[in-house]
């Protein structure tokens, strides 16, 4: 660039260029200063490439699928505990394992800690003084719950020799009310409970 000027320079000092030679050096500086200025742009600007933040840190966890577990155990944990206790009981007490799988799931969902609306407590949904008669001292223990809820159903079969319809009845809306109907009660929640519970036997 420094020899271009310098031509120009002289060029004009002599006064001797032609209007070619004129057009010809104003190509070429104006080539020359393009390039210079471009090659310092590319030098100074940042580069346009994105940086990749989840593989810059590669021992980190990828904050779109990293989560924090704060329970103890694990939702399959628990269900193979439960499955554990329903096993033990139907040993227990002569109860067929797929009836009270069948019954914990119509009435907590396996939720440990489920409460109904009328008080009801635990997989089983031991209703309080039922619970102390049982010997359950607390509702919302897994063990004692299915323990307490698989002996009184026990209790349910041996009354109505070994009728499930009848002892699932008496278990949903108590013995009473089996022995003034002579059956199943005609209420629309017992008598869907007692279908949807054998249903999955």
């Amino acid at each position: 660039m420094q020899q271009v000027i310098q031509m120009q320079a002289m060029s004009a000092m002599n006064g001797r260029r032609s209007s070619m030679a004129d057009s010809l050096m104003d190509m070429a500086f104006q080539s020359l200063l393009q390039a210079a200025m471009s090659t310092n742009s590319e030098q100074k600007s940042p580069s346009a490439e994105p940086v990749n933040t989840v593989t810059a840190f590669p021992d980190q966890p990828n904050p779109a699928t990293f989560s924090l577990n704060t329970s103890s155990k694990s939702p399959s944990t628990e269900r193979e505990s439960i499955d554990q206790l329903i096993e033990k009981a139907s040993k227990t007490f002569g109860v067929e394992e797929n009836l009270l799988r069948s019954v914990i799931q119509h009435e907590s969902g396996f939720n440990a800690s489920a409460v109904s609306h009328v008080g009801a407590q635990g997989l089983m949904q031991l209703m309080p003084n039922t619970a102390k008669a049982l010997g359950v001292t607390d509702a919302f223990d897994p063990q004692q719950n299915i323990m307490g809820g698989t002996k009184y159903l026990k209790q349910m079969l041996d009354r109505y020799e070994g009728n499930n319809e009848l002892a699932l009845a008496a278990y949903n809306a108590g013995p009473g009310n089996v022995d003034k109907y002579g059956g199943i009660p005609p209420f629309k929640e017992t008598q869907n409970y007692v279908r949807k519970v054998l249903s999955k036997v």
